[in-house]
């Protein structure tokens, strides 16, 4: 948090200090604001005052913080959490490993896709992967081997369809979350 600083005047108060920081110029730990048994000298408000105020107004005194959405991380933690309980689901109660893609898929989003289901399936009997490019409106969902013959084609289309519906209102997570279970619910137990 970065310090605040500024010159005491008579009736002014003092500026914001963290708790337990000693006053650097003095040494004195009771010159501190809030130091236990301390009091503000006398008539000066105990608030914090924005030293080059003049008219001594009470000033905001608090850093604004980041905004948790960024380019690189474009879900909130409740929202991953909603997302990674879908995907745990869907592969617990099916046996097949659902994977999520979210990103850029390049000019050709499919070869792309397969080349990333191919690495799921090296060390996984029966992957699903969801590929999803919102910057490039692209969704792709690849299954092989046991995925591809407890999903066909049909099931898939559906779920695409569905996300599809929810990705152009605006709510990427739903549709995330209404696709996983459809496809879960398609494949069956496992």
């Amino acid at each position: 948090m970065p310090a605040v600083s500024g010159e005491l005047r008579p009736g002014a108060g003092a500026t914001s200090m963290q708790p337990g920081d000693a006053d650097s110029r003095h040494g004195d730990p009771d010159a501190r604001p809030g130091a236990p048994g301390s009091r503000p000298p006398e008539g000066s408000d105990s608030r914090a005052l924005d030293p080059y105020d003049s008219d001594g107004r009470v000033k905001e005194t608090t850093t604004p913080r980041a905004s948790l959405l960024s380019p690189d991380r474009p879900f909130k933690p409740d929202q991953l959490m909603r997302i990674d309980e879908a995907l745990t689901l869907a592969s617990r109660e099916t046996g097949l490993l659902f994977s999520l893609y979210i990103g850029d898929l390049g000019e050709s989003s499919r070869a792309t896709a397969e080349a990333m289901f191919a690495k799921l399936a090296a060390s996984h009997h029966a992957p699903v992967l969801l590929a999803i490019s919102p910057g490039q409106r692209k969704l792709e969902i690849v299954t092989g081997g046991e995925s591809a013959r407890r999903l066909p084609n049909r099931i898939a289309g559906l779920a695409a369809l569905a996300m599809r519906g929810s990705f152009s209102n605006g709510d990427l997570t739903g549709g995330i979350v209404t696709g996983l279970r459809q496809l879960a619910d398609g494949a069956g137990p496992g």
